[in-house]
């Protein structure tokens, strides 16, 4: 593999292995904590205003990075295919878009309509579960693609 295919690569692992990490943390510490508490209204207040702040945030780098470095990586690996170390970047690429590609489809459209309801308790509780299940998919996908970009350049 070539020096910069191979740093592509690792970026793409790096990045996509930090988004899947702050998914699956989010889902396994935040929302139970905000569908665990006594105000409904405000556990939907609170995630609006994460759903303002993280647009803005650094974890925007590891968003945004993951999914344009998967694509770039997945591109400069075809033609190296069917060698094994093309195969789990291509892999790793795909997942780490898959990732990206649930965000787009159904996170972002539940978080546009809990904003859109306000800071309303049973707004929140129709919310939480769905988002939970695709945040904690995305995740997972995420991880698998990192875990399968870094074994493209174990081998």
């Amino acid at each position: 593999m070539q020096t910069a295919t191979t740093i592509l690569i690792a970026i793409a692992a790096l990045t996509t292995a930090a988004a899947g990490g702050v998914y699956l943390g989010f889902s396994a510490l935040v929302m139970p904590a905000l569908a665990r508490s006594r105000d409904g209204a405000g556990a939907a207040a609170a995630m609006n205003r994460i759903n303002v702040l993280a647009p803005r945030s650094s974890f925007l780098i590891a968003f945004l990075g993951s999914a344009l470095a998967c694509v770039a990586a997945g591109v400069l690996v075809l033609g190296r295919l069917p060698a094994l170390d093309a195969l789990l970047a291509l892999l790793g690429a795909v997942l780490g878009v898959a990732g990206f590609a649930i965000t787009a489809a159904v996170n972002i459209p539940l978080n546009n309509r809990l904003a859109a309801s306000g800071d309303d308790a049973a707004a929140f509780a129709a919310f939480e579960r769905p988002w939970r299940r695709a945040n904690s998919a995305r995740g997972a996908v995420s991880l698998v693609g990192a875990a399968s970009l870094v074994a493209a350049l174990a081998v």
